[in-house]
């Protein structure tokens, strides 16, 4: 029976410790590949990864401290604050238009000074006829990410906050009646909470920004509360609609490695109409991921968000907010725009050309009017070049029909991409894809009205998409090879479409020579969209993307752009990059299957010591080797079927693959499943290492004082004594705290316990070798209790004392862990309370 298994006492003590120290050593070392790929890049190769971009926002902050705080217990706890920029702006005068910035997990006010200076800058450089007043909380850095009742906390706090802002304008004109929020990290889901309060106004918020916020899961999912209140969430945004909201949701994208950026989408709860989610890799003229905390100072994404706002304060409909947020977030802003260009075209002036190769580019360099035609042989026709927007009037695109003289004017749709031939993509002048709809014509022409420098060009470039039906099994195994040419330029894999994986594109051999180095656009889904500049040959890349949990999707496409060069191209799986996005993934599943593990090792040791007549209690390490081939293989196995099992019951299959497997609907992942389960293992053997350094050290202090190693046992009594006790220290200090409390007790008994075990009596070394196996079970306990620890001692250190009681689930929680811990210091402290059953 799993877990229960009834072990054989090993007298091979060098097998025992070769097995122990394989683990410990593999283990370590797996973790820090995972570690160094997702964090440290100790090890990088040559291979190219995401790196960001960002030129530094710069600012000349104040903080104003507003006067009669909002009215909320809260006031004493959290302070609100209006921005001001430096010299320029006046602390006592407001502009009429608010906003409210709510910082995340263990952020600072002092944030918004970014966006808040570029705003005041814009203003001041006459871009804009209204201003905006920045207000800002100081929320003590709180931990909020860690506890959701600090969460429930800082959102009711944040509506009174709001009451106490709009009075500000009580005496103005034009009151505003709502505030702009900005969410940074949990500072979105604060946002999102405010709505469910009772002290909600209503339609006070109809404008928000979140950057990086973790919509749709927890970065760490350790305190039940906060998966309680993702569940509210999830319910009361799905049942309840807003019609004048609109929610945009920024995503830094694989450079963010606090908050998984597959759970930032907010499809699922805002429709299209209100609200979508982009990333900053994908926003034209930023073109750059951007790390948790560079999101709020990136200053190419600042200067848009900036602008994007003071468009957006004077729009009463959510119809023109959401165009004004898809123009300059998602279109590309002026740039996607083609104007001022002669549209009374006088074809008698121009000298006529005809470009009879079609794969070389047309060249805007001659000194005379010109219309170059090419024969038009698609229903759409694509034009990429690199002419600024500001020389629109020096060219213009006409449609002719049958004859080359009965041509008309046409203006295409304009896709922005970034600069192929530029050293760096801050501020420089981006490319233009033009897509034309060639209405049945005979010839499309290009009219050059004026001379440009030597290097502008126009070529004409053909969308063709090649179909890769190749499992992500075939590609782990032999990676595959396609070619690129003029005539191939996009090769979709719709079977790759799981946001774990990380796929390394190499240029194997490139040949001929163009105007600019090849650029490889990444697709999924055309949510999230990635540039490579500058591809050369015996480079590689590698790419990773991010997806909707619980959404299917279409597939990984790669579009290229190339000026008359042909590559070879191959695709293979990732390992090492694979192994690094592991960690935000499966970092909280590792931690749940390091307490299943320990307590299977320690069920087993408690099975044997008593169907064996009590007579020895098991060695950890002899424990943990021998359960290598009985219960662990058993879960093993219960793992695969599992899995199986989710793959082909699709009544499961949604729940399994959204809260289980995080997203995944490969049954590749199955193996990763394993593998965490395996790196449990290691770390039992590890925690049992370092559980032996710690007793041995802190039990030398503890040979001067005299035990009584024959005092009586503890009898119901005790146990009910400590378990009133327990009862009495809940009333007033948290659940971590109290287990904190005991765990320190449990692991000083075990202290004692090892040295009473020097006299190699069998009776001392049982109860040494039982008190360390729960101590060891105990510690995976820690990551759960010591977040709700260090929330306490931060509330403490600033004075806040006040207490609320339990929700269901943590008392529901806590309860049997609590009361194991006060049965183990009493009754439960020698093996001899063992049985069978």
């Amino acid at each position: 029976m799993l877990g229960f298994t009834k072990l054989e006492f090993s007298r091979r003590k060098a097998q025992t410790n070769l097995i122990i120290w394989t683990f410990i050593i593999g283990t370590i070392l797996t973790l820090f590949i995972m570690i160094d790929s997702f964090y440290l890049h100790l090890l990088d190769t040559l291979q190219r990864h995401d790196h960001q971009n960002c030129a530094m926002s710069y600012a000349y902050p104040t903080f104003t401290e507003i006067e009669n705080k909002p009215n909320s217990t809260f006031s004493d706890k959290y302070k609100l604050y209006l921005y001001r920029e430096g010299y320029i702006d006046r602390s006592d005068q407001l502009y009429g238009v608010p906003a409210l910035f709510i910082p995340g997990q263990a952020g600072s006010h002092k944030q918004i000074r970014s966006l808040a200076s570029t705003t005041t800058h814009l203003y001041h450089d006459e871009k804009s006829k209204q201003n905006i007043d920045y207000f800002t909380v100081d929320l003590n850095e709180e931990l909020s990410a860690l506890s959701g009742q600090t969460l429930t906390d800082q959102a009711e706090y944040m509506n009174q906050a709001i009451e106490r802002i709009l009075s500000l304008y009580r005496h103005q004109s034009k009151k505003p009646t709502s505030v702009i929020i900005i969410g940074h990290s949990m500072g979105g889901l604060v946002a999102r909470t405010m709505f469910m309060l009772p002290n909600y106004i209503p339609d006070s918020i109809t404008n928000i920004i979140t950057l990086a916020t973790p919509h749709m899961m927890a970065p760490l999912l350790l305190d039940a509360t906060i998966y309680e209140i993702y569940n509210k969430l999830t319910q009361f945004w799905k049942e309840n609609k807003f019609d004048d909201l609109t929610l945009i949701s920024i995503a830094g994208g694989s450079l963010d490695n606090i908050v998984h950026s597959d759970g930032v989408n907010i499809a699922s709860f805002i429709p299209a109409t209100h609200g979508f989610t982009t990333y900053t890799t994908s926003i034209p003229g930023v073109w750059t991921g951007a790390d948790h905390m560079a999101i709020l100072w990136c200053n190419q994404l600042i200067r848009i968000l900036a602008s994007t706002l003071l468009q957006v304060i004077d729009v009463t409909t959510v119809e023109d907010r959401m165009r004004i947020y898809k123009y300059n977030l998602l279109d590309g802003r002026d740039d996607s725009i083609v104007s001022n260009q002669i549209t009374d075209i006088n074809l008698k002036e121009l000298d006529y050309k005809t470009l009879a190769n079609t794969s070389n580019p047309v060249l805007f360099n001659a000194p005379r009017k010109s219309i170059t035609l090419i024969p038009s042989t698609y229903q759409n026709l694509q034009l990429l070049t690199n002419i600024n927007k500001d020389h629109d009037n020096c060219w213009s695109l006409v449609l002719c029909k049958n004859d080359e003289n009965n041509c008309k004017y046409t203006s295409p749709r304009v896709t922005v991409l970034p600069s192929a031939s530029a050293e760096n993509l801050i501020d420089s002048v981006p490319f233009r894809l033009l897509n034309i709809d060639t209405m049945n014509s005979s010839y499309i022409g290009i009219i050059q009205h004026c001379q440009m420098q030597t290097n502008k060009f126009m070529h004409l470039y053909q969308d063709k998409s090649t179909i890769h039906n190749k499992s992500v099994w075939n590609i782990m195994l032999n990676g595959f090879y396609f070619r690129v040419d003029p005539e191939n330029t996009t090769h979709v894999f719709p079977f790759i479409r799981n946001s774990l994986f990380a796929f390394d594109v190499n240029v194997i051999s490139m040949t001929g020579q163009g105007l600019y180095k090849p650029m490889m656009k990444q697709m999924i889904n055309d949510l999230e969209i990635k540039y490579y500049r500058r591809l050369e040959a015996g480079q590689s890349d590698r790419i990773t993307f991010h997806q909707e949990i619980g959404i299917d999707h279409h597939g990984l496409s790669l579009q290229f752009f190339t000026d008359r060069q042909s590559m070879e191209i191959e695709i293979r799986l990732d390992w090492y990059g694979t192994l690094g996005r592991c960690v935000l993934r499966y970092g909280a599943i590792l931690v749940n299957l390091l307490w299943v593990s320990s307590l299977i090792i320690l069920l087993t040791q408690a099975y044997t010591y008593a169907v064996n007549g009590k007579r020895e209690f098991v060695a950890y390490p002899v424990a943990l080797v021998q359960c290598l081939k009985g219960p662990f293989l058993q879960s093993i196995a219960l793992l695969i079927v599992a899995v199986t099992t989710i793959n082909y019951l699709s009544s499961i299959h949604v729940f399994a693959t959204k809260y289980m497997l995080f997203g995944s609907n490969d049954w590749l992942f199955g193996g990763l499943l394993i593998l965490a389960f395996v790196l449990s293992i290691g770390l039992n053997a590890i925690i049992w290492l370092l559980i032996s350094i710690l007793t041995l050290i802190f039990s030398l202090p503890l040979r001067c004082m005299r035990f009584n190693r024959n005092s009586s046992p503890a009898t119901t009594k005790h146990f009910l004594a400590h378990l009133s006790i327990v009862i009495g220290l809940l009333g007033f200090l948290p659940s971590a705290f109290v287990f904190i409390l005991y765990f320190s007790v449990w692991f000083f008994m075990t202290c004692s316990a090892r040295n009473a075990a020097r006299s190699d009596l069998p009776l001392f070394q049982n109860i040494y070798k039982y008190r360390q196996s729960w101590l060891i079970f105990l510690v995976s306990f820690l990551p759960y209790y010591i977040p709700n620890l260090i929330v306490f001692i931060k509330n403490l250190l600033i004075g806040w004392n006040h207490k609320r009681p339990e929700s269901t689930i943590i008392v529901l929680q806590d309860t049997p862990v609590l009361i194991a811990l006060v049965f183990l210091v009493t009754v439960g402290r020698n093996p001899y309370v063992v049985e069978s059953k």
